[in-house]
């Protein structure tokens, strides 16, 4: 397969994947199944205490973008932690939540399931995950409701690391463009994508992989707040996502222009909450 995609085999230096095993993941694309020769692959899932053995290669700039185009749309490169050659990229499953163990869920009220007695989209995420195996998979919602992403990303900082959380899910913001000064949304939107960034940097570098949920839409009829300023913050989050190889969970059409599905114009219902759920599950 390296010489398929580099025309030449890369140095292999031995190293291992930190707080993984490994899982079958079936191919169905005819032109991966006869660059590799096999239907099935070795994907990663997280698992605390465990790891997998193989190597670290070198690659050029344009080598890499090959690997890219390579693999099929079931996995996303993202970082890694080996046990001696510190961050690295690796394909990983482009579904977080699905090859997750411990995952922690950090935001503002709507991720707390405020307005709903049953935990909203939240809870139903975290019953799903739990009950694939009981055994090892956790949820912890550590959602502050009315908090600021600066706020809560400060607070998960220690959080996590005391619920050894190998996935966490970032859902906050609104509450950032609410109290923004008037005029000053384009650096407030700025500012959080930053302070984000140094969040990411600091969890991947303990091996932890970092999900960005986007703002859900709002009846801006009803809630003080320019709903272009929402769409400006969803699309930053997206973009720099989208450059830096972190995940994004975009949930905007699932409640988009439907007010029906909203209690007061910015906290979903029952069924906004269910809705939520079997897409960010998805």
């Amino acid at each position: 397969m390296q010489l398929s995609l580099f025309g030449r085999e890369p140095e292999v230096i031995a190293d291992e994947i930190l707080g993984h095993g490994t899982t079958a993941v079936p191919i169905t694309d005819p032109e991966v199944i006869a660059t590799s020769g096999i239907a099935t692959h070795l994907g990663l899932v997280r698992r605390v205490g465990d790891s997998v053995a193989g190597g670290i290669i070198t690659l050029t700039t344009e080598e890499l973008a090959a690997a890219d185009a390579y693999e099929v749309s079931a996995y996303a490169r993202r970082r890694v932690m080996t046990r001696d050659g510190g961050a690295a990229w690796c394909y990983v499953s482009a579904a977080p939540l699905a090859v997750a163990e411990r995952i922690a869920l950090i935001g503002d009220s709507i991720a707390y399931g405020r307005t709903t007695p049953t935990g909203g989209w939240a809870a139903a995420v975290a019953a799903d995950h739990i009950l694939v195996n009981e055994e090892r998979n956790r949820f912890f919602n550590l959602a502050w409701p009315g908090a600021r992403l600066t706020e809560v990303l400060d607070a998960a900082a220690h959080e996590v690391v005391a619920r050894r959380a190998d996935t966490i899910c970032v859902a906050a913001g609104i509450n950032d463009l609410l109290h923004s000064p008037s005029g000053a949304v384009e650096q407030v939107v700025q500012g959080l994508v930053e302070r984000l960034d140094l969040f990411a940097g600091r969890m991947e570098a303990q091996g932890r992989r970092v999900v960005v949920l986007s703002p859900n839409w709002l009846d801006s009829a009803l809630i003080d707040i320019d709903i272009s300023d929402v769409h400006a913050l969803r699309a930053a989050l997206q973009s720099w996502c989208a450059s830096t190889h972190r995940d994004f969970i975009d949930s905007w059409n699932v409640l988009e222009n439907r007010p029906e599905l909203l209690t007061d114009g910015i906290h979903p219902g029952a069924e906004g909450h269910a809705l939520l759920a079997r897409a960010i599950a998805a």
